[in-house]
């Protein structure tokens, strides 16, 4: 029990953990309030330059979308960061902000866990994963 409680949110979903669950849908149906992003000024209990979350973070400006480039940079960083994930047999590719995931991975946990970290990339619409578990066979 004491390990399920240190695991990282993305590995909880696969281990059934309720409270987590019901967290996220929480997160996912409220409303952005003030809790969100930082502003800089006076307020409550700070002095002339505190930090305090903002109304509007996470907003851009109406039609922005992130490059393409700059999404398969931040996916393979993310990848390559991560020290569950082995990306050296991984093929990243970017169109129209939908990223693919092609190549061969160890296992299928880690095949949920590199569509997980490509998705939760910022400006990512949709990832479609190609990736094959090394070993299995296909019928």
């Amino acid at each position: 029990m004491f390990y399920a409680a240190r695991m990282e949110p993305i590995e909880r979903r696969y281990y059934g953990n309720e409270r987590y669950r019901a967290r996220e849908r929480e997160r996912r149906t409220r409303h952005p309030g003030p809790e969100v992003g930082y502003q800089i000024g006076p307020i409550a209990g700070g002095g002339d330059i505190a930090f305090a979350p903002g109304p509007h973070a996470g907003r851009g400006p109406r039609d922005y979308r992130r490059s393409d480039q700059r999404i398969l940079e931040d996916v393979c960083d993310w990848l390559a960061g991560d020290s569950r994930v082995d990306a050296r047999e991984i093929d990243v590719r970017v169109r129209d902000a939908d990223v693919t995931l092609a190549g061969t991975v160890s296992d299928r946990r880690t095949r949920r866990l590199a569509e997980d970290l490509a998705a939760a990339v910022p400006g990512v619409r949709d990832v479609f994963n190609q990736l094959r578990v090394e070993g299995r066979r296909h019928a």
